[in-house]
C-alpha cells in the first residue's frame, strides 16, 4: 500500500486578490504560512518518508515550513509546477476577461481542451506529469508528500482516481486541504483533510 499526501501551496498574496499565478510567482501571504505550518504538523503524525515540490517560489516556501516539521531531504520537480497561463500569467481574472474577451470565452466554454494565448490546456498538463506520477507509483516510499499547486495538483490526483474530464473539473483544492490517494493492489481511493482536520472520505471538499 502507498500513500501520497498532495498538498497546495499555501495561500500567496496573488492569490488573495484573484491574480493569475500559473508559473510566475508571489509570496505567501501571512495566512499562507500559516496553512503551511499546520499542514507540517498534521504531515509529522503520518510518518512521510519522502517530500517533493514543485520548485516555484510560492511551493518552495511551503515545502520548507511544512519540512521544519519532518526534517527531509526535499525533492524538487519541474514536471509539476502550475499551469502555464501564457499570456494571462500575472493578470488579474477580471482584466484577463476584458483584454481577451473572446479567449476567455472560448475558455470558459471548454476548460478542459482549450488553450489560451501561449497556455497549456489539461491534456498538456496530463502528458507533463504522467512519467512523475508512475515514478511515483514505484517510489521505495510508502508515504510521500508532494507540495505543487491548485490545477496541477487536482490533475494528478484525478489520473490517479482514474476520473473523467468533467468529474476532474468539478472539484478544486483550496490552499488549506491535503488530499490523499490511497493505492491499494492497483485500486486507488482518496481523502482529504481540512485546516489540519481529517479525514474525510472523498476528494471533494467543497
Amino acid at each position: 500500500m502507498k500513500q501520497l499526501y498532495f498538498v497546495r501551496h499555501g495561500q500567496t498574496q496573488w492569490n488573495a486578490t484573484h491574480r493569475m499565478q500559473g508559473q510566475l510567482n508571489s509570496d505567501l501571504s501571512k495566512l499562507g504560512r500559516s496553512q503551511a505550518n499546520i499542514n507540517g504538523q498534521l504531515l509529522a503524525q503520518h510518518d512521510i518518508e519522502a517530500l517533493i515540490a514543485s520548485p516555484l517560489g510560492r511551493t518552495t516556501q511551503t515545502a520548507e515550513i511544512i519540512n521544519k516539521h519532518l526534517d527531509l531531504p526535499i525533492g524538487f520537480d519541474d514536471r509539476i509546477k502550475e499551469w502555464d497561463c501564457g499570456d494571462w500569467s500575472g493578470h488579474l481574472s477580471d482584466e484577463v476577461r476584458k483584454q481577451w474577451p473572446k479567449e476567455w470565452q472560448a475558455f470558459e466554454t471548454n476548460r478542459f481542451h482549450y488553450r489560451g494565448p501561449n497556455c497549456e490546456n489539461m491534456p498538456d498538463m496530463i502528458a507533463r506529469t504522467q512519467p512523475f506520477l508512475n515514478e511515483l507509483t514505484k517510489h521505495e516510499a510508502t508515504n510521500i508528500a508532494i507540495v505543487s499547486h491548485g490545477l496541477i495538483g487536482k490533475i494528478m490526483v484525478s489520473m490517479l482516481l482514474k476520473l473523467d474530464e468533467q468529474q476532474t473539473l468539478e472539484f478544486g483544492q483550496s490552499n488549506d486541504v491535503i488530499l490523499r490517494v490511497t493505492i491499494d493492489n492497483d485500486q486507488a481511493t482518496a481523502t482529504h483533510f481540512i485546516n489540519g482536520k481529517g479525514p474525510f472520505d472523498g476528494h471533494q471538499s467543497k
